[in-house]
């Protein structure tokens, strides 16, 4: 009868651990996807930024073609080299 109990507690103890990882995964999954929330709101901040910058490009570009003149576009390429970059890391980050 002392086997019976000793191996009750110990199923007892196993389950009480299992139901704390458990907890403990439910709660990482729920910060797991709040950082992906944030992620992909970021992601897409950055992707407007990009194209806000890809637009201003072309009216730069447009303008510089208009008034027949190269235009440095070195600066600006920088800035998009950057933010696709960024939205990178974040579909990296995402996968």
């Amino acid at each position: 009868m002392n086997d019976f109990f000793e191996t009750l507690g110990a199923v007892e103890n196993r389950v009480q651990s299992l139901i704390e990882r458990l907890n403990y995964q439910r709660s990482e999954n729920q910060a797991l996807k709040s950082e992906i929330e944030d992620l992909k709101r970021a992601l897409l901040m950055k992707e407007e930024a990009l194209g806000l910058s890809q637009r201003k490009l072309e009216e730069v570009n447009q303008s510089a073609s208009d008034k027949g003149n190269p235009l440095d576009t070195t600066d600006i390429d920088k800035k998009i080299d950057r933010l696709v970059k960024e939205i990178q890391s974040c579909i990296d980050t995402l996968e």
